[in-house]
């Protein structure tokens, strides 16, 4: 029987089709648009999250990045106001990752980062602070003057939305904030890929300091491929990948992926997963009883990666897939 973990988790999971209408298509908006739209604000969220103070947490970002995709498979993009969501997705993330910050330190971070796309200068959406006058009665530029007071009809405006979005955001979430990240299953995948590197073809590098493929240690080839695969999992969050496949699916992807580039060499892929999935149901069957991860999966987790890094260096990815 499925924990209602599982259950919540899987609920957000759709199909092509469902993909192909959401409620934005439905209301005229065009594909490509969508996904621009998607990864814009995805990228936005990762900007306030970066220059918010103190830092949100990585997983903060990643988890507003899932709420976002969530809420606009309820909602359409035409209708709401994506900036107003995108923001309001990392201020609820925060919450839920035990790094919460107070809504004013958004306002202020958004105030900061909103330039002018000819100039590069800062617009200030929001009004700025105004300059104050010394002893000497000669003005003083403000060092922060994107900190506009509390009491400004800006702030309450802007303030009042977010919260009034919070709102909504919590309705079409069904007040269930927790995100299954793949990273939360990367370091026991990773020792696994370790022990079906193909010796046989030469393949000598080690991804950790163990025979038997148990972590004690990462090697420093090791260590490249785990920075590789931990950016790649962060990465798919700006992607629909969170509404396509469970958070394990993903970090296997992310995994291969980062292997290949590494032109590390392995079992058949469709072998490796099938003996993944088994020792996974053998080793901890309460968590991963339901869960396989077959070669298509893969395959086409690494595809739209590929298809995203191409996208943001306008070449042809240099990693394969197989």
């Amino acid at each position: 029987m499925e924990t209602p973990a599982e259950a919540s988790q899987k609920a957000w999971l759709f199909t092509p089709e469902q993909l192909q209408a959401t409620p934005s298509r439905q209301d005229g908006m065009d594909p490509a648009q969508e996904k621009s739209t998607r990864k814009s604000i995805c990228k936005l969220i990762a900007e306030v999250g970066q220059h918010i103070r103190p830092k949100a947490s990585v997983t903060a970002v990643n988890s507003g990045k899932v709420f976002f995709h969530r809420v606009f498979m309820v909602q359409s993009l035409q209708k709401q106001n994506p900036k107003l969501v995108g923001i309001t997705c990392l201020f609820l993330a925060c919450k839920s990752e035990e790094c919460p910050r107070h809504v004013k330190y958004f306002i202020w971070t958004l105030n900061m980062l909103d330039v002018d796309m000819e100039t590069g200068q800062r617009t200030f959406p929001f009004g700025r602070k105004p300059d104050e006058r010394n002893e000497k009665g000669e003005l003083v530029q403000q060092k922060r003057p994107w900190e506009i007071t509390e009491e400004s009809e800006e702030f309450q405006t802007c303030r009042d939305n977010i919260l009034a979005c919070e709102r909504i955001c919590l309705h079409v979430l069904g007040f269930e904030l927790n995100v299954e990240h793949p990273v939360e299953h990367m370091l026991r995948f990773f020792c696994f890929f370790d022990k079906v590197r193909r010796e046989d073809k030469g393949e000598t590098r080690r991804l950790t300091t163990q025979e038997d493929g148990s972590l004690t240690k990462r090697t420093s080839f090791g260590d490249e491929v785990w920075i590789m695969a931990t950016a790649m999992a962060n990465d798919s969050t700006s992607t629909t990948l969170c509404l396509q496949y469970e958070a394990g699916v993903l970090a296997a992807g992310c995994i291969h992926l980062a292997l290949k580039t590494k032109k590390f060499q392995m079992a058949k892929l469709s072998k490796a997963m099938d003996k993944l999935t088994k020792e996974l149901q053998e080793t901890d069957p309460d968590k991963y009883k339901r869960l396989c991860i077959t070669e298509e999966e893969v395959k086409d987790v690494c595809s739209q990666l590929l298809d995203l890094y191409d996208e943001a260096n306008g070449t042809q990815g240099a990693a394969g897939d197989g």
